[in-house]
């Protein structure tokens, strides 16, 4: 019947903008290579920089927002306003904890490169800094991506959760151009050493990456009206029964943060080992 053919209409809209996005991914990781090769000072620099912000994000906000604010969201859909008012002080909310953890670990960024790098080069090492310096603020956009997502989730609008990836990696894949165009390309990863990464090629490569990221959470504010809800910022935190959730978060966030230093501590003490092998 029509509602049977709408719902394989919309699986079909859900599914092609994950397989859009996966297949640009692959793009992107092919271009990447071109560009400042698979390996090499600059490429296992920005690969670690890069993927510190999801690994911190994974604890801090998979532990928080999953544990805590997801459930509040879903449940407040059935208020009576549809949970606007509410959902808009959980949000800001949200925003508020994703914020100060992004500072906090923008920070941070040294001790937190320490964690995965150790064992780099010194050169490479501090280049992986700078490059960190640029993505770690990325976790605050992950954050408000997942955020955004479940309340229009909640709001049974899933087209967009599914589709904006695709933004994130048109972006990456825009700065990897503009990077190209500007300052050339090692494909082999030989020809830049640490030191010829200037502060120019840093923020173009970093913060075209994070800007992908900005742009794929931002963008899910546009759909708010199609859920019925308009965000305004809220303060007023009283009586949005987090005290009794908070519990359970510090137990999740404490097995979480505790998983990733083992997690650290293990990919260290094998890369150590690895390393004393060549």
């Amino acid at each position: 019947g029509m509602t049977e053919d709408r719902i394989g209409r919309a699986s079909v809209f859900l599914a092609s903008g994950t397989i859009v996005s996966r297949i640009l991914g692959f793009v992107k990781t092919a271009l990447l290579a071109a560009v400042i090769g698979a390996s090499g000072a600059g490429a296992n620099a920005f690969a670690a920089a890069n993927q510190l912000p999801n690994t911190i994000y994974v604890v801090v906000a998979g532990g928080v927002l999953s544990a805590v604010l997801v459930p509040l969201i879903v449940r407040s859909a059935s208020h009576a306003d549809g949970g606007t008012a509410y959902i808009n002080k959980l949000i800001t909310l949200g925003l508020v904890i994703l914020g100060a953890a992004a500072t906090i670990a923008t920070l941070l960024t040294p001790l937190l490169t320490l964690l995965i790098g150790s064992r780099m080069e010194s050169g490479v090492f501090w280049l992986a800094v700078a490059f960190g310096y640029w993505c770690l603020p990325q976790i605050f956009f992950y954050g408000m991506y997942s955020l955004l997502g479940e309340v229009l989730n909640a709001k049974r609008v899933f087209g967009p959760f599914t589709w904006v990836p695709v933004l994130n990696n048109v972006v990456a894949l825009a700065g990897l151009g503009v990077f190209a165009l500007a300052f050339g390309a090692d494909p082999t990863g030989t020809a830049w050493q640490a030191e010829d990464w200037t502060p120019a090629m840093i923020a173009v490569l970093a913060g075209s990456a994070t800007l992908g990221v900005a742009a794929q959470a931002v963008i899910l504010f546009a759909f708010w009206r199609r859920a019925g809800l308009r965000y305004r910022p809220d303060f007023g935190w009283r009586g949005v029964g987090l005290r009794s959730t908070a519990g359970l978060a510090g137990w999740t966030f404490g097995m979480l943060l505790l998983s990733t230093v083992a997690g650290f501590v293990e990919t260290s003490v094998v890369g150590v080992s690895a390393g004393s092998a060549d």
